[in-house]
């Protein structure tokens, strides 16, 4: 459901948006695509981005006890340019959860720590402040499990498979706000701030 509304709400924007993509793309479109930029991203920009994913259902993969807790996944996120259009980053991501069976109490922590490759569609879509973009890429997903009332704690890491597609919005040059969706094993959908270096 909330991957629906991410989605609605990005075409929404887009449609909005089309009669000044209209406009401004017949010259856009006339530029050769090699020296085509609406300057959202070039092989000089340099992105940190701060955001909050919401649970995923592997969060929540070992049932939903009364007074269960699943806590939203902080990113810190990172990407360079390499082209104009293409870039290499990674990121950090961190999560927990919290499961209460009568007196039974076991706590989860995941973290995960992974690489992507990134295509930015600024030389397809002409609206100078929308940055769309795809990313993929592999990491390395660990959990740690401590169950309370046995005093056991255990851990294991698996490798996981990145797929994201996004849009970022710049208020200014130097600064934006984005959301993306996407499987990493920790959030299906994440938003939050982007600052341009």
């Amino acid at each position: 459901m909330n991957r629906l509304k991410t989605l609605f709400t990005l075409g929404l924007l887009l449609t909005l948006g089309m009669p000044a993509i209209a406009q401004s793309g017949k010259a856009f479109y006339k530029t050769p695509y090699k020296s085509r930029n609406n300057g959202t991203f070039d092989r000089k920009s340099s992105l940190f981005s701060i955001g909050l994913g919401l649970p995923s259902r592997y969060a929540y993969s070992y049932g939903n006890g009364n007074g269960s807790i699943a806590f939203p996944a902080l990113y810190l996120k990172y990407e360079h340019g390499i082209m104009d259009e293409v870039g290499i980053g990674g990121y950090i991501a961190a999560s927990g959860s919290r499961y209460k069976y009568g007196n039974y109490v076991d706590r989860r922590t995941y973290l995960n720590v992974s690489v992507l490759g990134y295509y930015h569609f600024n030389k397809l879509i002409p609206v100078k402040k929308l940055d769309v973009y795809a990313g993929v890429g592999v990491g390395v997903r660990h959990r740690i499990y401590h169950a309370d009332q046995l005093d056991h704690t255990s851990g294991e890491t698996l490798p996981v498979f990145v797929g994201k597609a996004g849009a970022r919005y710049y208020f200014t040059p130097k600064f934006g706000a984005y959301g993306e969706v996407g499987s990493d094993g920790m959030s299906d959908v994440n938003v939050g701030v982007t600052f341009r270096f």
